[in-house]
C-alpha cells in the first residue's frame, strides 16, 4: 500500500477541519445523504442498556473479523459490557419492585454486587425453580469477579486511580471472544427475566383495568 507523503496528510487534516464549526449535537434533514444517521433518543432503562452491549459485541466482532486492535479496543469493549451490566440491573429492580409492589429503589452506586442482592430475590420469587437458582448462584459467581477487578467502574476507564496506583495491577490478558461469551450467557438470563416480568406486569395492568371495569358497572346497579 502506498504510503502518503505529509503533505497529503496535512491536505487531509486541514479537509476535516471545516467540521470544528458545526455543533456537535445536531440532525440533518432529508434530502441530505446523512439524513438517516439521526439517531432517536429514548429515555428507557432497556434502550440504554442494550446500547452499551450492542457496542460491546460489535467491537470484539470487529477484533474477530479483523485480527487488529485488541490492545486497543480492550479498555471500552470491558467498559461498555459492564454499564451494559450495571444498567440491566437496574431496570431489574424497577421492573420487578413494580411487579411485586415493592417500593423502587435504586441504588445511586456503581457497586455490581449490591445491585444484585436486590435483583436476585425478586427473580427468584418470580421464578422459584431449581434451574433458575443455579443460574442465579452462577451469575452471582461472576459480577463478585468482575467487582473484585472494578468495584466502581474505573479501572476500564483510567489507567491508574486517584491516589496513582495502576488500576489493573496483575492483569495480563483477556480473552475478548470468551468475555463475549459469557456475557452472552449472563444477558440470556437478565434480558429474560426482564422480557418476562415486563409481560408479568403488562398482564397485571390489564386485569387491574379490566376489574376496575368491571366494578364502575357492577356499581351503576346499586
Amino acid at each position: 500500500m502506498e504510503q502518503k507523503g505529509i503533505q497529503e496528510i496535512r491536505d487531509d487534516i486541514e479537509a476535516q477541519m471545516k467540521f470544528l464549526g458545526k455543533p456537535l449535537f445536531t440532525s440533518i434533514a432529508a434530502p441530505d445523504p446523512d439524513w438517516y444517521l439521526n439517531a432517536c433518543l429514548d429515555v428507557d432503562w432497556d434502550v440504554y442498556a442494550e446500547g452499551y452491549k450492542k457496542g460491546g459485541d460489535i467491537l470484539v466482532q470487529y477484533v474477530i473479523d479483523n485480527d487488529w486492535d485488541q490492545d486497543f479496543l480492550v479498555y471500552p469493549i470491558v467498559f461498555l459490557y459492564r454499564q451494559y451490566l450495571e444498567l440491566r440491573l437496574k431496570e431489574l429492580i424497577h421492573v420487578s419492585s413494580r411487579l411485586l409492589d415493592q417500593n423502587i429503589d435504586i441504588p445511586r452506586d456503581h457497586n455490581l454486587v449490591l445491585l444484585w442482592s436486590k435483583v436476585s430475590p425478586n427473580i427468584e420469587q418470580v421464578w422459584p425453580d431449581s434451574q433458575t437458582k443455579r443460574h442465579l448462584a452462577a451469575i452471582k459467581d461472576r459480577l463478585e469477579e468482575l467487582c473484585s477487578i472494578d468495584p466502581r467502574s474505573y479501572a476500564f476507564r483510567y489507567p491508574e486511580d486517584t491516589k496513582g496506583a495502576p488500576t489493573l495491577a496483575g492483569m495480563e490478558h483477556i480473552n475478548l471472544r470468551r468475555l463475549k461469551d459469557v456475557v452472552q450467557a449472563i444477558s440470556n438470563v437478565l434480558d429474560g427475566s426482564s422480557l418476562g416480568m415486563g409481560e408479568y406486569l403488562n398482564a397485571k395492568h390489564e386485569m387491574m383495568a379490566e376489574y376496575q371495569a368491571e366494578m364502575a358497572q357492577y356499581g351503576e346497579y346499586y
